[in-house]
């Protein structure tokens, strides 16, 4: 009786272990919080569309065409005999042969020059007052992303962008709802204040639109004005 007693301890001493074993194991692996499927992204190189008109066609880039040879028994104007005088040149205001009244004639022209509005941006009629570009460049939900950092950007009193030599580069997360988090210092500009107002910029921007497709994703840029 006595050896089977111990038998049957011994036995559910290990069955209870087993188990505890096994409970902690489970535990341990549901405890622990399951990493996002995050794609590995570059640093991005997006820029949204301007608010605007679109750029006539007409102005768009064509194929070249090599232009056809001229013919043999072409005469080249300078070697033409019955050529006509060159047009003179128009009158400038610094030309002192330009008299009195053709220079107040110039001077109004270039008043009523300065006073012409400039021409509308050209970009999209879709796009956005924060846009950068006149044409997509990268994918839009990045551009928007990138749009919202700059934005925030503020530079620290009496510093330009043209100071800093390097711009500082920040790492951060954009969660399935929209939040950002993680903001982190990736590369400094070599200003602490910089470095501070690129961070800050992920901070207080918070919150984006959902990302398509719903899956979180991972952004490493630069702040730039």
């Amino acid at each position: 009786m006595r050896r089977g007693s111990r038998r049957s301890f011994s036995g559910l001493l290990i069955t209870i272990a087993l188990h505890g074993g096994i409970f902690w194991a489970v535990k341990t692996a549901h405890g622990r919080p399951q990493e996002p499927l995050i794609v590995p992204r570059d640093f991005v190189q997006a820029e949204m569309v301007k608010l605007g008109k679109p750029r006539d066609k007409f102005w768009l880039p064509k194929a070249h065409v090599t232009p056809p040879p001229p013919p043999p028994d072409a005469i080249k104007l300078s070697q033409n005999a019955d050529a006509g005088a060159a047009p003179p040149e128009a009158p400038k205001l610094t030309d002192p042969k330009t008299s009195k009244a053709v220079k107040s004639a110039l001077a109004r022209a270039d008043k009523l020059t300065a006073l012409i509005t400039e021409p509308d941006d050209e970009g999209s009629l879709t796009g956005s007052k924060m846009g950068t570009s006149d044409h997509q460049v990268g994918d839009p939900y990045d551009a928007q992303v990138m749009s919202a950092i700059t934005q925030n950007y503020n530079l620290p009193a009496g510093l330009t962008p043209e100071q800093i030599a390097q711009p500082p580069e920040i790492k951060f997360k954009v969660n399935t709802d929209g939040t950002l988090v993680g903001a982190k210092l990736l590369k400094s500009s070599g200003n602490p204040l910089v470095d501070d107002a690129c961070v800050s910029a992920a901070q207080m921007t918070r919150r984006v639109q959902n990302p398509p497709g719903g899956k979180p994703r991972v952004y490493a840029v630069a702040c730039q004005k």
